[in-house]
């Protein structure tokens, strides 16, 4: 059984690396709509912190957003994000920062419109991604809604199964109190379960829960070994490497945005859910 990594916070790799152009770009995006009304909300700079913990303290985060202000251009941008996944990641992060200080600006929404232009996702993307990182009206992750979305999605490749978690390393590090909804394992092995509260699996970077207020975005990787890579508020990334762990996305989907539909742009795909034991 694997065991817990008490390192797993420094060895999970960056959802946004300084240094990348692409994530430089977004970076500098999310510093100018912080500060887009000449003042910082502390829960804007709540999640820059999160985002540029590299930079030590509060104090330089806030010095670095106000130094990074600036009209971003958005066609330089679309030249450096250039995949499906990560013009969705670039829009979702973008809009995880409008929300943050509680109301939509109506210069947020327009650069969110411009944004999506740029990267030339299709009509309706702004709206989505809007509902998606809308804050939680306790309607979107009870026990009844996740088992429902988890049997339409007909998961292909996996069990199903209800009751306690029985692996050791997935019950370390679900929190107390966490109400289990359903197991996903392969081949019989327990790999993935899913809470009310969020989803404790068994990543390349070791066992870890995530709760559902720190996904941002999933992206799917084209490397070998990787199938799907969750990205963290905080700006960590988890790696799922079993292709057939690949159906959690069309999951995530459906459960983040209230009107349960599949990202248009992405291809679909066809899976069949099997109970297990």
């Amino acid at each position: 059984m694997p065991q817990v990594d008490d390192n797993l916070e420094l060895k999970a790799g960056r959802s946004l690396i300084p240094g990348h152009p692409a994530d430089d770009a977004l970076l500098s995006l999310l510093a100018s709509m912080a500060c887009s009304d000449g003042r910082m909300d502390p829960r804007e700079l709540d999640f820059l912190v999160k985002i540029r913990s590299d930079l030590g303290s509060r104090g330089a985060v806030e010095a670095w957003a106000r130094a990074h202000t600036r009209p971003i251009d958005l066609q330089q941008l679309a030249t450096v994000i250039t995949t499906p996944d990560d013009q969705w990641k670039a829009l979702r992060f973008v809009a995880r920062m409008a929300w943050k200080d509680g109301e939509l600006a109506t210069e947020e929404r327009r650069v969110l419109a411009a944004l999506a232009a740029a990267l030339q996702l299709p009509d309706g993307a702004v709206e989505r991604v809007l509902r998606e990182m809308s804050p939680d009206d306790g309607k979107r992750f009870t026990s009844e809604r996740i088992l429902r979305t988890l049997v339409d999605v007909h998961w292909d490749s996996v069990q199903l199964a209800s009751g306690a978690l029985v692996s050791d390393d997935l019950r370390a590090v679900t929190p107390a109190g966490a109400e289990l909804v359903a197991r996903v394992g392969l081949e019989k092995v327990e790999v993935l379960a899913l809470c009310t509260d969020g989803l404790a699996a068994r990543f390349r970077e070791g066992a870890a829960f995530l709760s559902w207020s720190e996904l941002v975005t999933y992206t799917r990787e084209r490397g070998l070994g990787t199938a799907l890579v969750l990205h963290t508020e905080d700006g960590r990334r988890f790696t799922l490497v079993d292709q057939r762990m690949s159906g959690l996305a069309t999951l995530l989907d459906r459960l983040l945005d209230l009107d349960g539909k599949r990202r248009r742009g992405e291809a679909p795909r066809v899976d069949t859910l099997r109970q297990g034991e």
